[in-house]
């Protein structure tokens, strides 16, 4: 029995959703008591399976049992007994409840619609995916071919229980404790080989985002051409050696932007970013000599931020009663740094005056000859 300081014993109380109170087809509980707080936390319908198996539900008209925990049904309801005793319960609406705190800065009934394919599911995927399910969005596209490792721990959002899975797997896990309703389609692949079927029916004009998180050029600029065909939103986040810097770009349909191959090209002497290697040993004879890339959590996450920031900005674009934190300030080609200190960047960071300084000027264009002979976005070219 837990009690406060008086030698009293603390109420036990359920939190429930109201959806599992009016449901007449459940027949056990599943979820977690916490001894701390004398709290039942009943799970949701959708993470029934990830819960303990707390009690099953007697039959209307029941008489409560000596158990420590058990449920009755009533007319239009569950009721809740801890050894006879009637418990008190906390009704919530699972879905107005978790998104509360964003009322007034983020309208859920929008972003529920929103859809996000993320492409490459790593340490930066992870937080773009987890960031953006905390914001209400509804809907995701999950597309990484690589399993959860060891290595990984240190960077991602997932952990030592997802080690041996596919990021995807890992990821669809997280979410969902985050928004159990949240819609996911998942491709194990790279985006080259994403069937044009999962496109087709997840993209929705002005409601989708292709966001490129592989660190690499070769799979942004295919990307940004698939996102023109659906008239899709596009912004790709890359890191220089050892996340010192990043880069974000965003392309934004219809506007008479420049896509990603036009501004950057295929990534040849275009800056210091990197192309993330797949696997990182750090068991070598002469560690200096290991190249670990793009960084330390902290580093990513902080460049990556800014790219979800305006991830939501963009999102919500066409809401009129919405008020951008970055899309009226920064260019569509923006460097984010960590550092100055060429020592730990090289030379590049000398175009930096001071640490954390994030880019308002740099301006770029189209590559006229190379969009007019084969470029997606040649369209927009018409009268430039």
């Amino acid at each position: 029995m837990k009690e406060n300081f008086f030698g009293d014993e603390i109420e036990k109380i359920v939190f429930i959703s109201d959806e599992q109170l009016k449901n007449r087809t459940l027949s056990k509980i599943y979820g977690k008591f916490f001894e701390d707080t004398n709290i039942y936390n009943v799970f949701p319908i959708e993470l029934q399976d990830k819960g303990d198996f707390l009690c099953d539900i007697l039959p209307q008209g029941s008489t409560p049992n000596n158990d420590d925990f058990c449920a009755i049904y009533t007319d239009n309801s569950i009721e809740f007994y801890s050894k006879g005793k009637k418990l008190k319960i906390e009704e919530y609406s699972l879905y107005q409840n978790i998104f509360s705190r964003n009322r007034g800065i983020l309208e859920t009934d929008i972003m529920s619609k929103k859809r996000a394919v993320i492409l490459g599911c790593g340490s930066v995927g992870s937080l773009v995916a987890m960031e953006l399910a905390r914001s209400g969005v509804g809907n995701f596209l999950l597309v990484d071919p690589d399993v959860m490792e060891y290595h990984n721990i240190c960077r991602h959002q997932c952990g030592i229980e997802d080690v041996g899975d596919l990021k995807i797997n890992a990821l669809t896990r997280k979410l969902k404790n985050i928004n159990p309703s949240v819609h996911i389609e998942k491709y194990e692949g790279v985006v080259e080989n994403l069937p044009k079927s999962i496109l087709d029916e997840f993209c929705k004009p002005e409601e989708t985002i292709f966001v490129g998180c592989a660190d690499n050029r070769e799979a942004d600029v295919y990307a940004n051409r698939i996102s023109i065909y659906y008239s899709a939103y596009f912004i790709s986040l890359g890191f220089w050696e050892r996340a010192c810097a990043g880069e974000i770009f965003y392309y934004l349909p219809n506007k008479g932007m420049p896509c990603y191959e036009c501004a950057l090209g295929r990534g040849a002497n275009v800056s210091s970013r990197v192309q993330a290697n797949h696997h990182v040993y750090s068991n070598k004879e002469d560690i200096e000599t290991v190249k670990f890339e793009p960084g330390i959590s902290v580093d990513i996450n902080f460049i990556t931020t800014i790219g979800i920031k305006l991830i939501i900005d963009i999102l919500n674009s066409n809401n009129k009663d919405y008020i951008p934190r970055l899309l009226n300030h920064l260019k569509q080609y923006t460097i984010v740094c960590n550092t100055n200190n060429p020592e730990i960047g090289g030379e590049m960071l000398e175009i930096f005056s001071y640490p954390l300084q994030i880019t308002t000027s740099l301006v770029v264009g189209f590559n006229k000859k190379e969009c007019k002979e084969k470029c997606t976005c040649k369209y927009e070219l018409e009268d430039k």
